[in-house]
C-alpha cells in the first residue's frame, strides 16, 4: 500500500496595539527574535539578506530541525508566506497578513497548511485541533503585546 499524505488547515486571527508597518516586520525571521521564546533562526541563502522573497533559513524546532522558506513577500500589503519542511513529519505553509484597524491597531491573519510526508508526520496532523491553534494564537498575542509594550 502506498503512502497517503494527510492534509489539514487553521486559521487564526489577532489583534495587536500598533500601527501596520510597525507589526508586520515582526514576522519576519529575525523579528520573531523579539517575540518567541527561544527563536533564534540561522539565515543560510542569500548572504546577509535578513528578509526576502526566496529567503532559506532554518530553525530547531520541537520536534526536530526545519527548512524554511520565504516563499511570497509583499511588503506593501503586508503578507508573508513561508514553507516549513521538517523532513521526517510534513510541509507546513504559514500565510500571514496584517491589515490596519481603526485606533492605532492592527488585526493579523494567520493560515497553518499541513501535508504529511510520513506516517508520523499524519499522526501529528491527525491530532492537531482548533482549540490547540487557538491557545497558539492567544499566545502570540500575550509575546507579541508584552514586546510592544517594552518597546514604548
Amino acid at each position: 500500500m502506498s503512502f497517503v499524505p494527510r492534509a489539514s488547515t487553521f486559521r487564526g486571527r489577532i489583534r495587536l496595539s500598533g500601527p501596520v508597518a510597525k507589526i508586520f516586520p515582526l514576522f519576519s525571521p529575525l523579528g520573531e527574535k523579539n517575540w518567541v521564546p527561544g527563536w533564534d533562526p540561522e539565515l543560510l541563502h542569500p548572504p546577509g539578506v535578513p528578509w526576502a522573497e526566496g529567503l532559506i533559513f532554518r530553525t530547531v524546532e520541537e520536534s526536530g530541525p526545519a527548512i524554511w522558506v520565504v516563499s511570497q513577500l509583499d511588503g506593501m500589503r503586508h503578507r508573508v508566506t513561508y514553507h516549513r519542511v521538517e523532513p521526517t513529519l510534513y510541509v507546513a505553509r504559514v500565510d500571514v497578513s496584517c491589515e490596519p484597524a481603526p485606533e492605532g491597531v492592527t488585526e493579523v491573519s494567520t493560515v497553518y497548511g499541513y501535508v504529511g510526508l510520513t506516517e508520523e508526520g499524519n499522526r501529528r496532523i491527525g491530532a492537531m485541533t482548533g482549540a490547540e491553534y487557538g491557545a497558539k494564537m492567544e499566545r502570540w498575542t500575550s509575546w507579541l503585546e508584552r514586546f510592544l509594550a517594552s518597546a514604548r
